[in-house]
């Protein structure tokens, strides 16, 4: 992918404990307004049709730092390990204890900042522990590989994490993602390339491309297996075994974390990353990956930083967005732990940040709490989070828990969607699954709205005209009815019921595009069919339905 290479400058590189990563960021850039306009040679094609369907016109963080700050930089005592566009600057390494004197006094550069020591490990070295459950707190039990009875022919185990979320798409329509592009952010995918769920990627050409911010590598199928584990719930297809949300979709498979350290370099490495994922045209980021504690304690975030600004990580991430791209990340397995709370980039603002529920759609204990530090309420969203049917690196199928497998359930399912409605934008598609959330009136720091239902997000995305979209009692015994405006209006609902014939009619405000209203304080009118006419600026729409 040739637009990809300016990103980087890659080197051959000897690495020892003794080198340490800085990130220097430089004070501007004088040549953007020219590069400004030549788009083509920093970002793809399909980069640039994302912006325009999502309405994101070009600035100056889309243009690569200035080749020349980046060839003087080059003359000290120092390897360029990879470039940022979005935070104008560049990571370097070096061993040199007076580099960062040497650097500052660079007339272009505004800042220096350490970024930890480089640690490479050879797969025999291992860490004395399991690094990720120590990192990222990956709680997971291992089962054998013995199937259980299947639900359905199509999915296997992977059922009832399908079920959930009202997912039939997959089965009915053989909606699985095609064509939409998947970022995965990982500590890596260890055997993915040996496995029979995964054969179809590679037949069908579905992973465009791969890259290890870590090493400086495209090899990312020998390092750790948990975002193998995290693509099995997006990308597994075996019939009657496992089925993950989006088995049809495009990928690309990007190792950003270092399971057997935790450093501030990390947080840019996954910036690195989605520089990556937005020049080759990316719809999607899913990342498993959440950042609170360092090995060096100066390194980690104090909970005043989960502001949904402050971290490298979130900032990286709202620029992500910002770009027209749906970031989903997981929230954090930190609710049993002192520090409890979500983790960033969970913590920004245009992030959809996914706890973790249980089969009967309960909040799980170790899955991390909002609100954020500014008082938003975290995580947006959850699904299945416990026991959740994934793939091992030795090919057995095994049950494990974390809000990393949650994230990219409904990641898989919002690719569906984009199928659906290729013209949707990432905003459109971010309030469509919080709309479609079974407790959407009554988000709580537990599971944000809640368990999302992709057959009414299905439905909020494809609509286009002025409808009643769904409509339906809940166990609140409250009527949510979900709407579509073609802009600012008032609708008159009215409601009969037919054993005593009362009627009742409200006038309510719509605004422009999705809606959903809640109308309460019918959990003592009798059971039975309720008739509802919904009276548009100049169309009428009338429904009979049933309560459950």
């Amino acid at each position: 992918m040739r637009f990809l290479l300016p990103l980087l400058l890659l080197f051959g590189l000897n690495l020892n404990g003794q080198q340490r990563y800085y990130f220097v960021a430089f004070n501007d850039k004088p040549n953007f307004k020219v590069q400004l306009y030549e788009p083509a040679s920093y970002i793809s094609m399909k980069a640039i049709e994302r912006r325009t369907r999502n309405r994101v016109p070009l600035n100056a963080n889309d243009v690569p730092p200035d080749s020349a700050y980046l060839a003087k930089l080059s003359t000290l005592p120092l390897l360029m390990f990879g470039n940022s566009r979005w935070f104008n600057g560049t990571i370097v390494l070096s061993d040199s204890k007076n580099i960062m004197d040497s650097i500052k006094a660079l007339p272009f550069v505004s800042k220096v900042t350490y970024l930890g020591p480089a640690y490479f490990y050879e797969e025999s070295d291992g860490a004395t522990e399991n690094s990720l459950d120590n990192q990222i707190k990956i709680l997971e039990q291992s089962f054998d590989n013995k199937l259980k009875k299947n639900d359905t022919l199509l999915a296997g185990r992977s059922y009832f994490q399908l079920n959930q979320i009202h997912d039939n798409l997959l089965a009915s329509d053989g909606v699985d993602g095609k064509d939409v592009l998947i970022a995965v952010f990982d500590a890596g995918f260890k055997n993915l390339d040996k496995l029979p769920p995964f054969k179809h990627l590679f037949i069908d050409k579905k992973i465009l491309a791969a890259y290890d911010f870590v090493e400086k590598e495209e090899e990312v199928f020998e390092d750790d297996d948990h975002g193998l584990s995290v693509l099995s719930c997006l990308a597994a297809k075996q019939t009657g075994v496992i089925l993950g949300t989006a088995p049809g979709a495009n990928y690309l498979l990007l190792r950003t974390e270092n399971a057997s350290t935790e450093y501030l370099v990390e947080e840019y490495f996954w910036a690195l990353a989605a520089e990556y994922a937005d020049s080759a045209g990316a719809d999607i980021i899913n990342s498993s990956l959440g950042y609170s504690k360092h090995d060096e304690k100066a390194m980690g975030h104090k909970y005043s930083e989960l502001d949904g600004k402050t971290t490298i990580v979130t900032q990286a991430a709202e620029i992500a967005a910002s770009k027209g791209i749906l970031v989903l990340v997981s929230a954090g397995n930190e609710g049993d732990d002192p520090w409890r709370q979500i983790t960033a980039p969970a913590d920004g603002e245009h992030v959809l940040s996914i706890g973790a529920v249980d089969k009967y759609g309960s909040y799980v204990g170790f899955s991390s709490v909002g609100p954020t530090a500014d008082k938003r309420m975290k995580p947006d969203l959850a699904a299945f989070g416990k026991g959740t049917v994934l793939m091992s690196s030795d090919g057995k199928v095994f049950e494990g828990n974390g809000t990393s497998y949650a994230c990219p359930i409904i990641a898989g399912a919002a690719a569906q969607l984009l199928q659906l409605a290729p013209n949707t934008s990432a905003e459109k598609l971010r309030e469509a699954l919080s709309l479609s959330g079974n407790q959407y009136y009554k988000k709580d720091k537990y599971i944000g709205s809640g368990i999302p239902n992709i057959e009414l997000a299905a439905k909020l995305v494809q609509a286009k005209m002025d409808t009643v979209i769904d409509l339906m009692e809940l166990a609140d015994n409250n009527i949510h009815i979900s709407l579509f405006s073609r802009y600012p209006q008032k609708v008159t609902i009215t409601i009969k019921e037919p054993v005593q014939g009362n009627i009742e009619k409200l006038s309510l405000p719509l605004k422009k595009g999705l809606n959903r209203m809640v109308l309460k304080g019918y959990k003592k009118r009798p059971s039975g069919l309720y008739h509802l006419s919904a009276e548009f600026t100049n169309k009428v729409i009338e429904i009979d339905f049933m309560k459950p």
